[in-house]
């Protein structure tokens, strides 16, 4: 049974790609394997959490919060049309992506749980929630249905919400940050209602 879902910016996700159609062609034509792709994606993560932990000492660098958020989706998107384009897709590489994004997931709210101006443990609650949402979209193929990507916040959602809310921060200071963890709460708390209702109807 399909699942009919709210995929919040997932809904964009071809007009996403059909933009990077450009890159994506440069790195298929330079034989790029799809998991340094995925590296790549993991780098933004890895960059911009080390931004978010000393931008409390550096308030300026919330500044560079959207091209590295931006390049994390950007990897996110590519990784996947360039191991197709190459015929390189595998169960191994899925897997690869999947272990991937959670260590990104996971160094992006470290990063915040890390800034001295951040309540760390709201920072520590938000990761949890967004690893258990993940992990609801990845149960759901686990037991016979179809991986879920949607919900009011998702990854993609999670990414473009840091980028717009950087000139916040850059404006109130670093502490405007909690402001956007608290209202990450509920939004991953009914993401992750979301995903287990449409993953028990796709089930009936």
């Amino acid at each position: 049974m399909s699942i009919t879902t709210f995929r919040g910016i997932y809904a964009i996700k071809p007009w996403w790609q059909r933009r990077l159609t450009g890159v994506e062609n440069w790195l298929v034509s330079r034989r790029v394997h799809p998991n340094l792709v995925t590296l790549a994606g993991v780098g933004c993560a890895g960059l911009l959490g080390a931004v978010l932990a000393v931008s409390s000492r550096w308030p300026i660098l919330a500044l560079v919060v959207a091209p590295l958020a931006i390049g994390r989706l950007a990897a996110n998107a590519l990784d996947g049309l360039v191991a197709r384009r190459t015929g390189l897709a595998s169960a191994r590489g899925e897997l690869f992506n999947e272990f991937g994004d959670r260590v990104a997931d996971a160094a992006v709210f470290v990063g915040l749980a890390l800034n001295s101006a951040v309540f760390a443990p709201l920072a520590w609650g938000v990761l949890v929630l967004a690893l258990l949402s993940s992990y609801l979209g990845l149960a759901a193929k686990a037991v016979g249905s179809q991986r879920i990507f949607g919900g009011l916040l998702a990854k993609a959602d999670r990414m473009i919400l840091l980028a717009a809310f950087a000139p916040v921060a850059l404006m109130l200071g670093p502490q405007a940050w909690n402001w956007l963890l608290l209202a990450c709460v509920p939004a991953l708390l009914v993401t992750a209602g979301q995903r287990y209702r449409w993953a028990q109807q796709a089930l009936k």
